[in-house]
């Protein structure tokens, strides 16, 4: 597989100042990130006040139930519809511009120090005493024999400090694990430890089905169904009272 463009998730990027960015997410770093939010948020806002409009329809029918007018109607559907789109838009926004798009490691040389890059700022320099920790963990589906769907891959980059999560992100599914441990230790050398945790499971098959039947238990007359009972055997002629 040939190496990643720079800037694509996945990636790593050393700049002139010799620091190294492990790429999460496109951009970062930047207010730039805001008008190209932007876009998202205002559809997650229309799809969220249209949720809005749809809840309000059994609403309505119960306001009036109980005896209240139109108006009132109304004002619950404008108070729904602004209430979700305000809550979607807000919070497509919010995400874009607080989640860590890159994790910034300090040049070669220099004491081993990690900074966060979000949307839309860049957090300070952090030094731990133990060594920072980026572990890989790839979980690999394998299709059970006969399976239609092909196999599929998860890979989840963690950054730890001190045994516990400082960020953690989910990268492309094409992304090569061990290229891109590759590249890290080029980079980073022995500043950081690297760890790559390969966990395999196989698609549980579809359940197996029981092949069932009916049982007669017996059959007489003009094609009747006997189900046990029915007492002696009578003479000809003869029939039950």
């Amino acid at each position: 597989m040939t190496a990643r463009k720079p800037g694509l998730p996945g990636g790593v990027e050393r700049s002139a100042s010799g620091t190294t960015d492990v790429v999460l997410r496109e951009g970062g770093g930047s207010w730039l990130t805001v008008p190209r939010s932007l876009g998202r948020a205002l559809l997650t806002a229309v799809v969220s006040g249209l949720l809005g409009l749809f809840l309000t329809v059994p609403v309505a029918v119960v306001v009036l139930l109980s005896g209240a007018g139109w108006a009132t109607v109304w004002v619950v559907a404008f108070w729904m519809v602004s209430v979700l789109a305000a809550a979607g838009f807000t919070g497509v926004l919010a995400a874009a511009c607080l989640r860590v798009h890159r994790i910034r490691f300090s040049a070669a040389g220099d004491p081993p120090m990690v900074r966060l890059v979000r949307g839309v700022r860049t957090g300070r320099w952090r030094l731990s005493e133990a060594p920072n920790r980026l572990r890989l963990e790839q979980e690999i589906e394998e299709p059970y024999p006969g399976d239609p769907l092909p196999g599929t891959t998860v890979l989840t980059l963690r950054l730890i400090r001190d045994d516990s999560d400082v960020c953690r992100a989910v990268l492309p599914p094409d992304t090569d694990a061990r290229q891109l441990i590759a590249a890290l230790e080029q980079a980073l050398g022995s500043a950081v430890l690297i760890e790559l945790h390969v966990r395999r499971t196989t698609r549980p098959g579809p359940p197996k089905r029981s092949r069932g039947g009916y049982s007669v238990i017996g059959i007489g007359g003009a094609g009747g169904y006997s189900c046990g009972g029915g007492g002696p055997p009578l003479p000809p002629g003869r029939t039950h009272r």
